[in-house]
């Protein structure tokens, strides 16, 4: 039975699993605030609940350290915060408020721009962990930066973003070595591992809003990614949230011909999906052009008939 729709495909259009490229975005951003904000929730509960997890996986790997236990427990307490104070930039940012216009906090981002001053305790008496704290140092300043950058350039109609945030660090190729079961009972590796995850969560988040304000303009550039779809509707996992009866802008692109769809669209169902840590969002298309609604029913029919060819192949 299909896992959108319990009640299966006794409807009039047929519903299918097929990768698509997608965008989707609330209908109307938020209004009358400081920057411009999509009005999507890049916050929800699930992912909250996730982050807190990771930031006691991390207070607890560091306080199975022996060795400079108070001085290392003092420093990552002091990480931790900077961190959460990039989390409480990039919520404030999603919701329209620019930090800019807070003096304290714009001090405070100044500040932090000058790098993570706490690791240097540890420089001269263990190099090594110094360096792995150093790579989270270099992964935060360069989103740090770039968030400073739009900030400096947004408007009340536009978010500034200029491309997609970098990828590739080192801290991410020492973070897949550490992730291996023969570093898993090494509490000061795991620290840094957890430390570097608790990062991540909120980086992932200011990502999010950085491509929503970017990859609109570049449907070859959106993911193909798995959606439940009909004619008359789609299914998708997402890292944001909408509430649910809310209207939302819904865009397809079809790269065999270079062609994008565009359906008014209602969420209608929303559940939390707690294991890949999105939002489970099912959306009705409201009164969709004819034209590109049968475009699109004949993508899922094409669809449709690669699956049978592929059963008939392995069968």
């Amino acid at each position: 039975m299909n896992k959108w729709f319990r009640k299966g495909n006794a409807r009039r259009y047929h519903r299918i699993d097929m990768p698509t490229r997608f965008f989707i975005m609330p209908s109307s951003p938020i209004k009358d605030r400081e920057i411009y904000a999509t009005g999507a929730d890049y916050f929800p509960t699930n992912y909250v609940n996730m982050i807190k997890g990771r930031k006691y996986d991390t207070i607890n790997s560091v306080g199975k350290i022996k060795e400079q236990n108070e001085l290392i427990t003092e420093i990552f307490n002091e990480v931790i915060e900077d961190i959460e104070f990039f989390g409480e930039c990039t919520k404030k940012i999603s919701k329209g408020i620019s930090p800019k216009n807070d003096a304290t906090c714009w001090s405070t981002v100044n500040e932090k721009l000058k790098g993570l001053h706490s690791i240097h305790r540890i420089q001269a008496s263990s190099p090594k962990t110094f360096q792995y704290l150093s790579m989270i140092e270099e992964k935060y300043l360069s989103f740090l930066k770039r968030m400073v950058e739009s900030i400096n350039k947004s408007t009340p109609e536009n978010f500034e973003v200029s491309g997609h945030l970098p990828i590739g660090f080192k801290l991410d190729e020492m973070m897949a070595i550490f992730q291996q079961p023969k570093f898993a009972k090494i509490p000061l590796v795991q620290a840094i591992l957890h430390l570097s995850e608790y990062l991540d969560a909120y980086l992932d988040i200011y990502r999010q809003i950085n491509d929503d304000n970017y990859l609109k303009q570049f449907p070859q550039e959106w993911p193909l990614e798995e959606a439940n779809v009909s004619a008359s509707g789609i299914a998708v996992y997402l890292p944001k949230r909408f509430d649910v009866y809310s209207k939302v802008d819904v865009y397809l692109y079809f790269e065999e011909d270079n062609k994008i769809l565009n359906f008014d669209g209602s969420v209608v169902d929303l559940r939390d999906d707690n294991e890949r840590q999105k939002q489970r969002i099912a959306i009705n298309f409201d009164f969709p052009d004819g034209t590109d609604q049968n475009y699109f029913q004949q993508q899922i029919q094409k669809q449709e008939v690669k699956e049978c060819m592929k059963f008939a192949l392995y069968s």
